[in-house]
């Protein structure tokens, strides 16, 4: 690995081109947790805090100037809940966690768009040349490394490496990654699963005056085509900031949702979603607990469960679309085709004169029972049909795996459905 101090005296450029694949998610546990500088005042450090936690709230660098949130700035300290003093590379820091849901309702008064802790994972192809012949990056001390992974944890962005071993090696090498070829780097990165794919790559520009600076030229394939975006500074580590900020306001533009005050969504606001692959209770107990974490879900019950499968009702506090939208990082959860969506009535569960049997037991109910909001009764009814397989088999799931349609995960459209199929992880 050559010399960092080398590349202030050479050209350069980071090239970056998007592709996109299905979407699994990162589900960030530092949401409201912020690291600051111990050796400053008291009010300096919450108020930092509080700034670190909107930043990844909102993917924006500008959202603490607004005024409805310039004021809560000025008495940061009523959102911090706790703290505690740490060590980072000898530096002595506090680890502060702050009030999530006070700080929500912050965002919700102001009708800013809140991101919430699942995060797109995104694969970095890093690249550079250093004279003539380009190299992947594959230490994780490189400087600009270092700098994308540092800036990313700053946004929230949840980015990877890939472990460029001979399976990537042989799809993918230096050439093809420094040419540009997606094709290629999307067979590479099939096996990591990612949300987005970029390929960076990097080394210097030296201008007609011969001030030597860092360039960025931003590639990203849409409908088929590469959009272009250039970005030049004198000090890589601008370059890297900027990278990940603008690759969290495209994120957050995405999946922030505005959360509506209650009733303020009428006439959409519902939402009946059926779940295949629930096998026992701990299923459906993490089922839900999904739910309980996601901003776009205000309430949810149970309508009804068997043996294999349950029904929720949602009360959504965003948009269908938004919700939509959220849904597609959860991991556990694959759309279904809504052919075969049971009837959750208790009217069309017996067949030919059959009563139903309950699936599950007294025992069982009570702790379903706990495990609900008490909100909605529980139908605790088997769906029973004249084919008792079919009755308990999951749909057919739809293609998982890479999209090949050449669109950015900014403009592939939503896959919505009644029905999903829940594996848990």
């Amino acid at each position: 690995m050559p010399d960092w101090r080398f590349f202030r005296k050479v050209t350069g450029l980071l090239s970056v081109i998007i592709v996109t694949f299905a979407t699994p998610a990162a589900e960030l546990t530092d949401l409201y947790q912020a690291t600051v500088p111990a050796n400053q005042s008291q009010a300096m450090w919450q108020r930092q805090a509080l700034q670190a936690v909107l930043l990844k709230l909102t993917g924006s660098t500008e959202v603490q100037s607004l005024p409805g949130l310039s004021d809560a700035l000025k008495n940061s300290g009523q959102f911090v809940v706790q703290f505690q003093q740490v060590q980072q590379e000898g530096q002595s820091q506090l680890l502060v966690t702050l009030d999530g849901q006070k700080i929500t309702q912050l965002l919700q008064s102001q009708q800013i768009p809140v991101w919430g802790p699942r995060r797109p994972d995104v694969l970095l192809w890093l690249t550079e040349r250093p004279v003539e012949t380009p190299q992947f990056v594959l230490s994780p001390d490189h400087p600009l490394r270092k700098a994308l992974q540092t800036q990313a944890t700053l946004f929230g962005l949840s980015i990877q490496f890939p472990l460029f071993d001979e399976t990537d090696t042989t799809l993918v090498n230096e050439a093809a990654s420094w040419g540009g070829d997606w094709v290629l780097l999307q067979q590479a990165s099939a096996r990591y699963q990612a949300t987005e794919v970029y390929n960076l790559l990097f080394d210097q520009l030296t201008d007609a005056s011969g001030l030597v600076q860092f360039r960025l030229t931003w590639q990203q394939l849409q409908d088929g085509a590469v959009q272009n975006n250039e970005l030049i500074n004198a000090d890589a580590m601008v370059l890297a900031q900027q990278f990940c900020s603008a690759l969290a306001k495209a994120q957050a533009t995405r999946y922030a949702v505005r959360i509506a005050a209650p009733g303020a969504i009428a006439g959409s606001n519902s939402l009946q979603l059926t779940f295949d692959g629930v096998g026992s209770l701990t299923d459906l107990a993490r089922l839900r607990q999904l739910f309980d974490a996601m901003l776009t879900v205000r309430e949810h019950s149970l309508v009804q469960y068997s043996a294999g499968q349950a029904v929720l009702k949602l009360q959504l506090s965003a948009s269908n679309e938004e919700f939509y939208r959220a849904l597609s990082l959860v991991r556990e959860l694959t759309p279904q085709p809504d052919t075969a969506a049971p009837d959750a009535s208790v009217e069309q569960v017996a067949v030919a004169g059959t009563a139903a049997e309950p699936v599950i037991s007294d025992a069982e109910a009570a702790m379903e029972a706990a495990l609900g909001d008490g909100t909605a009764p529980v139908n605790d009814s088997a769906v029973v049909t004249t084919d008792a397989t079919a009755a308990n088999a999951p749909a057919p799931a739809l293609p998982v795996g890479p999209a090949l349609s050449g669109q950015n995960s900014v403009a592939a459209a939503l896959q919505i459905s009644t029905r999903y199929l829940f594996r848990r992880q």
